[in-house]
């Protein structure tokens, strides 16, 4: 129904404007396989200077930097010139090697990108660059992965890491650990008292962080239903479960008493450090155990969902914990950051009811049978009052509803590309 070529936008267009939307924290770490030097050919060469190498002997025991990127594709020829800035950078740092995996459509295109870089390129039209792109993610360009010298992906949004650290001063952008960012104690009332936890007591169970403060209008209205859920989920599961509050408000006083509102645990208003740096735009956050093992996930707490809120305010916590994202869902009343994946949206506003309900079971149906590599959520919007369905379908340039749904492929993490089908049944 849409281009293989996710980025051809001849098939749509590109929404800046959406670009603001909330903004996500969670990085994505998914592959973490010993890198396959089968993947790369026979040879790795530098163009501009006719040098070649065999992969594994150039690149073992390096920091791997995957560039994927193409001519043809205007955020490319922005984007490479900021990867010089590596040129700078290899004295006084770790072994690295950035690696160019071109996604051009010519030879004379990759020819004339590739002339005057300084790093390694794979050769044109490689067998094997398909496998290579789906292995690492390369669904849109362009894309750089940062691969560690085991041959773990240390990151895969390697685009955002250099635009949120222009001059590389944490490159190669290890992923800081949640873990880390926990103080030693947490607090827990006790009958009229207060009492201090150690958190390693809590390595074994799900975590939920609350973020909220006296003062936001919201966390007033919802952590009555809040508290109302925790203590059902707390009666139920006594040993794998603990919520954790972390105060934005700017007093002690405005802390205790938003947090005696509740009865769960938290993070001491006196360590901002913590408090600061676990700072998320998410209000609530559900963290797995802690594994065992710290090769798993660098020893961190998985992130198992940013939106929990959105199931609280559902009721849907009871039967569904520990709240794994759904694959699909109502745009209209989302508060998912549609910036960080795909989305698939069938608008149709002008239904009537038995129109809109297929519609939603239709959704339903193709997300659960959905087996792609990259995560695509899929979504309807029925609602003609909802902000963001309105704004999504204007810059969509879908105007207005009609009595045939319209399908739309937007991709955010690509300059808001988006692909319209031309499907109606």
């Amino acid at each position: 129904l849409f281009p293989t070529i996710c980025l051809d936008t001849s098939f749509g267009g590109v929404i800046p404007s959406l670009l603001g939307f909330l903004e996500g924290r969670v990085a994505t770490m998914s592959n973490n396989e010993p890198l396959d030097f089968s993947l790369f050919g026979d040879v790795i060469i530098k163009p501009s200077t006719g040098q070649r190498e065999d992969p594994k002997q150039a690149l073992m025991g390096k920091i791997v930097l995957l560039y994927f990127g193409a001519h043809w594709w205007e955020p490319c020829i922005k984007f490479t010139p900021k990867l010089h800035l590596f040129n700078q950078l290899q004295e006084g740092r770790e072994d690295f090697e950035i690696v160019f995996c071109s996604m051009d459509r010519s030879r004379s295109d990759y020819d004339q990108y590739s002339e005057k870089m300084p790093w390694w390129c794979l050769p044109y039209a490689l067998s094997t660059l398909p496998k290579l792109a789906a292995v690492y993610h390369a669904h849109g360009i362009p894309h750089l992965v940062v691969i560690d010298k085991d041959g773990k992906v240390i990151t895969e949004e390697g685009v955002e890491s250099l635009k949120n650290d222009p001059v590389g001063k944490s490159f190669p952008w290890r992923p800081i650990r949640i873990v880390d960012l926990l103080p030693e104690y947490y607090l827990m009332q006790e009958d009229e008292d207060e009492a201090m936890l150690s958190f390693s007591d809590l390595d074994d169970k799900y975590m939920l962080l609350y973020f909220a403060s006296k003062a936001d209008s919201r966390s007033q209205d919802f952590t009555p239903w809040l508290v109302k859920a925790y203590n059902i989920l707390k009666n139920k599961r006594v040993d794998d479960f603990e919520m954790i509050f972390v105060s934005g408000d700017e007093s002690q006083a405005s802390f205790y008493k938003h947090w005696t509102e509740m009865n769960c645990g938290a993070i001491a208003f006196e360590d901002q450090e913590a408090r600061e740096g676990l700072e998320s735009r998410s209000t609530l956050v559900m963290l797995g155990p802690k594994p065992e093992d710290d090769e798993e996930n660098f020893g961190d707490r998985p992130v198992i969902n940013t939106e929990v809120r959105a199931v609280i305010e559902n009721g849907d916590y009871i039967t569904d914990f520990p709240f794994y994202p759904k694959p699909w869902g109502d745009l209209c009343r989302t508060t998912d950051d549609i910036n960080t994946h795909k989305c698939l949206i069938v608008f149709h506003e002008g239904g009537d009811d038995e129109e809109q309900v297929a519609v939603e079971e239709a959704v339903k149906e193709a997300a659960e049978e959905y087996r792609g590599d990259e995560f695509i959520k899929f979504y309807w919007a029925n609602d003609v009052d909802s902000t963001l369905s309105s704004n999504i379908r204007d810059a969509c340039n879908l105007g207005p509803p009609e009595e045939s749904p319209k399908m739309v492929l937007l991709d955010m993490k690509s300059d808001g590309s988006y692909y319209i089908s031309r499907e109606t049944d």
